[in-house]
């Protein structure tokens, strides 16, 4: 086993059921409802467990007014209050199978009559629960004294009886929240003789066998890891916490190591166990799942910086529900003493650029993760010396053609002189790598009141700063203001990851990049030049690191000279060295 991996690719959810209600619905054009790709109800649940704070109150419970849930009626800041809470819909909005429209109809006031009156079936507590404000303040007044004819409002509409659109909508619904165990809620005996007796309608079928509808979840599932718990002693970790959720072809395992706990771990189905390795701070902890059926590969295993969360897919050998996952054990906890090597296999083989490959390496016991911020080590055996090199994987979003399960993503730049460099941009799908780590002294928690970013790179040290633009501005608490990248190159066809580095800035205008070129030609209207005290500041401006303790940090990677050169040039500026961090491999 080993300690390494990446983000799995999303799978989206057969919807060939859901498709044709929608066709229907949208020949009415006010109540058009087909839902673009990436937003069904398995990709919205896929969102609420991304770790993305969907209350957009940094997930804080708090008492909230009428007056104030009033405020809040637009459709970039919804909410609305059901039964005495209140939710911030603005995400699920383009999720909602009845369109953006129709849920629009209750932001900004108490819409439980409105709600009960359309769809009364559907599990809104457990489909909104990441999107829970808090309560409302104080009873609203009934339907009758708010919506009645003696106080006639222009929000009376809103409690129209559905249309035939909306009635088909209802029915899909209702199919869709069949499919799902509340949390919480035991499936007695007497519902499932109920089930068996009653086969399933086409649509749950097509769902459940299609399956990334979630059946069943434990009692625990998708709330947050216990705030209070105390360590056993200054040395030893905090306990891990352990969820699962089921389909009726897969089981997902959720492990909490804390937050900003950055952990690494690995994967692997073992005489029928599944065995879980779990690595942060420099301590290793197990768990060991004896399942209640087989389980077979591949696995899937993927991160969840922020919140430490460790999530492992595996696929069930015979489709059915489980009554419980199985046996779960946990090891104890004992201290890394060496990184460990593994044997990869080339799954894939891309460019980036004219001198650039990005590999993806499948670890042959199973899946892997690496700490954000850290690396691993590629060794080749040549004239019986080993030859090494160090590499920071990078994720899931960089590479459009590279989405392959479970894989180690490097990317390697050829000199044509190196030593290793040559050998493995020439390997092919089906060759061997040799891989050992992780390795570095990175600490995710040194960004727990982090807002502003700076992040300097030159050529392939961009690889340690995707993992942290990604991290930066999908973290919730605290939402992150800005993040500044001034990457060094020396020519426009030597910068990596450009084409994506554009496409996220136009999504998140947070996102600042400022390319800086040493050899640039004549048509280059950019910074020119290498690092210096005056780039830094035409390109960062001024960084005033002592206006709020804390919440500026800097990070830098690249060649050795550039490293250092830089880190003096930050303290000549006057960057204390407790808010930088250097990758040197």
């Amino acid at each position: 086993m080993s300690m390494f991996c990446c983000v799995s690719p999303r799978k989206s959810v057969a919807r060939s059921d859901i498709s044709s209600s929608n066709s229907s619905i949208s020949s009415n054009p006010r109540n058009k409802c087909a839902l673009q790709p990436g937003h069904s109800l398995m990709d919205w649940i896929r969102l609420g467990n991304s770790g993305k704070d969907l209350t957009g109150v940094g997930g804080r419970i708090r008492p909230i007014s009428p007056a104030e849930l009033a405020t809040h009626n637009t459709q970039k800041d919804a909410w609305l209050a059901i039964r005495g809470r209140v939710y911030n819909i603005t995400h699920y909005l383009p999720y909602h199978p009845g369109g953006p429209e129709e849920l629009m109809r209750g932001a900004g006031i108490d819409a439980t009559e409105l709600f009960d009156k359309i769809h009364p079936w559907v599990n809104y507590d457990s489909l909104l629960a990441k999107c829970l404000v808090g309560p409302l303040r104080f009873d609203a007044p009934d339907a009758d004294e708010l919506f009645g004819p003696a106080n006639p409002s222009p929000k009376s509409d809103r409690l129209r009886e559905p249309s035939k659109a909306q009635e088909l909508v209802r029915k899909s619904m209702e199919n869709l929240a069949n499919c799902i165990t509340p949390v919480r809620k035991k499936i007695t005996a007497k519902s499932e003789e109920n089930v068996k007796g009653s086969p399933p309608s086409k649509i749950m079928q097509s769902l459940i066998h299609s399956s990334d509808l979630p059946v069943s979840i434990s009692r625990r599932a998708g709330s947050s890891p216990v705030k209070n718990v105390q360590k056993t002693s200054e040395d030893t970790p905090l306990p891990l916490r352990f969820d699962w959720i089921q389909t009726s072809t897969k089981l997902t395992i959720s492990i909490y190591t804390g937050q900003l706990a950055n952990p690494g771990g690995c994967a692997g189905l073992t005489d029928g166990a599944l065995l879980i390795e779990v690595a942060t701070n420099s301590w290793l902890r197990t768990v060991k799942l004896v399942p209640e059926e087989s389980l077979k590969e591949p696995l899937q295993l993927r991160v969840f910086s922020e919140s430490g969360k460790l999530e492992v897919i595996a696929h069930k050998s015979e489709s059915k529900i489980w009554k419980g996952c199985g046996e779960t054990v946990f090891g104890v906890a004992t201290q890394i003493s060496s990184p460990r090597t593994v044997e990869c296999r080339v799954v894939h083989v891309s460019p980036v650029s004219h001198d650039t490959t990005l590999l993806a390496l499948a670890p042959l016991p199973g899946p892997v993760v690496v700490p954000l911020g850290h690396h691993v080590r590629v060794h080749h055996k040549t004239n019986d010396s080993d030859c090494v090199r160090s590499y920071t994987p990078v994720g899931d979003t960089w590479d459009d053609s590279a989405n392959e399960f479970s894989a180690l993503k490097l990317a390697v730049k050829r000199y044509d002189q190196g030593a290793l460099s040559p050998h493995l941009a020439s390997l092919k799908v089906g060759d061997s790598v040799t891989v050992s780590g992780p390795y570095g002294n990175f600490q995710l928690n040194k960004l727990k009141g982090v807002k502003k970013m700076y992040l300097l790179a030159a050529g392939t040290g961009i690889t340690p700063m995707l993992g942290l633009v990604k991290f930066m501005l999908t973290r919730s608490n605290p939402r992150c203001e800005s993040v500044h990248l001034v990457f060094f190159n020396k020519t426009e066809e030597d910068i990596l990851f450009r084409k994506k580095l554009e496409e996220i800035a136009e999504q998140d205008n947070r996102l600042h990049t400022t390319h800086v070129l040493s050899n640039a030609n004549s048509t280059w209207s950019g910074l020119r030049g290498r690092i210096s005290n005056e780039i830094l500041v035409e390109a960062l401006g001024k960084m005033d690191l002592t206006v709020e303790v804390g919440t500026h940090f800097v990070c830098l990677c690249g060649p050795t000279e550039f490293t250092h050169t830089g880190l003096d040039l930050l303290k000549k500026l006057g960057v204390d060295e407790s808010y930088m961090h250097a990758f040197i491999g």
